[in-house]
C-alpha cells in the first residue's frame, strides 16, 4: 500500500494515469486512476461496479476473442501480452509480436503491450507500421528492476519518442 501511495503522489504530479495489478482492494484504498486485469481477476463488470464509471480498467488478453470479449464486459483497454518472456509473471506464455498485432487487429478498444518490453526492444514493438490502436507499452521490470529506475526511465522515454506519438502513453503497473 505504501508503494501505491508513494507511485499515486509521483503519478499526480506529472499528471500520469495510475493503475494498479490486479488488487483492486489496493486501486480503491489509494484511489487510483483504475486497474488492470487478468483474465483470471475480479470480472470486468464487478471492477466496474467497485470503482465506477471514470475509472480505468484494463484486461490483459492473448487473443483477438479475450479483447472483443473485453470490450463487451465495458474495459476501456487491452494490455496484450506477453510479447515477450517476463519475469514478473510465471509461466506466463509469449505471443511475440504476430500474437500483439491479432489482437490489435481484433480489438476494438486501445491496446497497449505488456511482458517483457524494455529500453532494448520497446522500439520494435512500436515501430511503424503499427496497428492504430495499439497506443503504448505498460512497463514494470524495465523500470523498477534497475540501479537507477530515473536513468532507466529517461532511456525507455527516449526510446519510445523517437517510435510512438507524445499522446501515446506509458503506464507503470504495480
Amino acid at each position: 500500500m505504501q508503494e501505491a501511495e508513494a507511485s499515486l503522489k509521483v503519478a499526480r504530479h506529472y499528471g500520469i494515469p495510475l493503475l494498479i495489478n490486479d488488487r483492486i482492494d489496493i486501486a480503491m484504498a489509494c484511489d487510483a486512476d483504475g486497474i488492470h486485469l487478468g483474465q483470471s481477476d475480479l470480472p470486468v463488470a464487478q471492477a466496474r461496479a467497485l470503482l465506477g464509471p471514470d475509472k480505468i480498467i484494463g484486461v490483459s488478453c492473448k487473443t483477438p476473442e479475450q479483447a472483443e470479449k473485453a470490450w463487451k464486459d465495458g474495459a476501456d483497454y487491452v494490455g496484450s501480452g506477453g510479447v515477450y518472456p517476463t519475469t514478473t509473471k510465471k509461466d506466463n506464455k509469449t505471443i511475440g509480436l504476430d500474437g500483439l498485432r491479432e489482437v490489435c487487429y481484433g480489438s476494438p478498444i486501445p491496446v497497449v503491450a505488456i511482458g517483457g518490453i524494455s529500453t532494448s526492444n520497446a522500439g520494435q514493438v512500436m515501430q511503424e507500421p503499427r496497428p492504430q490502436n495499439l497506443k503504448g507499452v505498460a512497463v514494470v521490470s524495465a523500470l523498477f528492476n534497475q540501479a537507477d529506475v530515473v536513468a532507466s526511465t529517461q532511456a525507455l522515454r527516449s526510446v519510445l519518442a523517437r517510435t510512438i506519438k507524445k499522446s501515446s502513453p506509458v503506464v507503470p503497473l504495480l
